[in-house]
């Protein structure tokens, strides 16, 4: 519903304060109780101890493929009735449509240890707190190693399109290679999470970001078709599966009656490389003068994440042990 009244809010807007307050204020905060934290905890407490990679694949997987849908309708929707009327039409199907299908089907499986607990702003932030008390040293390598991770993907996410173009090709082409990245990332979503339900997760997370430190290194010569190729195909498939396989190691390590708390703790920090990454690429492109140090900073923050997540996985089976 809040989503809803954001997108038709914008739909109306016709002033930029009026645009920034419908997304900080309505659409953003809709996007984060959605996507994709709150799904990664109902998930935890119907699947916890059996299959939750499984169910973690299969939920992003098809959260994947709604770019594949709604992007190529969103674009129809567009030039057939402006862009007022296009976000009119998706609020009312975001309303009518996930809303009506979130009350019907929807239900929360509450542990006998999480009872359901009054939502007030004070509680939130003291459940915070509550999970910062319980963190420990595993957690915040996990983090660590997470953090240095997005800062370098996202960086060269939201940069790629720039990147290819300086580098000579041709703004349709990059544009369908960084099209491409999410599509082959759809096989990611679903086979690495239910790898993980019989590998341990923190091997493969290592994989992953030694796949992706690898695919960034064919980028500076993507003007050539194979190296562009090779880029897209493992940037991709290794991309779609950094997500959901964050949710798989966190389960893997702290599932319970915190697995939520905690969640909403990291990604609070991850949220900052998100954001840091992108910004730190472009300060780096405008005062070197070009993206040719992109790819080797890049490569270096994923190596360096590599090593965090493998001593988490010793520190937890020392704990256990």
């Amino acid at each position: 519903m809040l989503g809803s009244v954001g997108l038709a809010a914008f739909s109306r807007a016709t002033e930029g304060w009026q645009v920034l307050a419908a997304w900080a204020l309505l659409v953003g905060p809709a996007m984060a109780c959605t996507f994709y934290e709150p799904a990664y905890v109902t998930i935890d407490q119907w699947f916890a101890g059996r299959s939750t990679g499984t169910a973690i694949g299969v939920l992003t997987l098809v959260g994947g493929l709604s770019a594949t849908i709604f992007i190529p309708l969103t674009q129809s929707l567009v030039e057939n009735s402006g862009w007022r009327d296009a976000t009119l039409v998706l609020a009312t199907v975001l309303l009518a449509v996930v809303g009506a299908l979130a009350l019907v089907f929807l239900k929360d499986r509450p542990r006998e240890e999480a009872r359901r607990e009054t939502l007030d702003l004070k509680g939130a932030y003291g459940a915070l707190a509550t999970g910062l008390r319980h963190t420990n040293r595993a957690f915040w390598l996990v983090s660590a190693s997470y953090f240095l991770g997005f800062v370098a993907v996202f960086a060269v996410l939201f940069h790629q399109v720039a990147y290819l173009q300086e580098l000579g090709l041709p703004a349709g082409t990059a544009a369908l290679a960084a099209g491409l990245v999410g599509l082959v990332g759809l096989p990611g979503r679903l086979f690495f999470p239910i790898l993980g339900d019989r590998v341990r997760p923190s091997f493969l997370i290592a994989a992953i970001f030694l796949m992706l430190a690898l695919s960034i290194l064919f980028l500076p010569g993507a003007e050539e078709r194979w190296q562009l190729y090779l880029y897209v195909g493992l940037f991709g498939l290794s991309f779609g599966a950094v997500l959901p396989m964050r949710a798989v190691i966190m389960g893997h390590h702290f599932g319970g009656p915190l697995y939520g708390r905690l969640m909403g703790l990291q990604f609070a920090l991850l949220g900052l490389a998100t954001a840091g990454g992108p910004v730190a690429a472009g300060v780096l492109r405008d005062t070197s003068g070009s993206y040719a140090l992109l790819a080797p900073a890049g490569i270096a923050m994923l190596l360096l994440a590599i090593p965090a997540i493998l001593i988490a996985e010793r520190k937890v089976r020392a704990e256990t042990t």
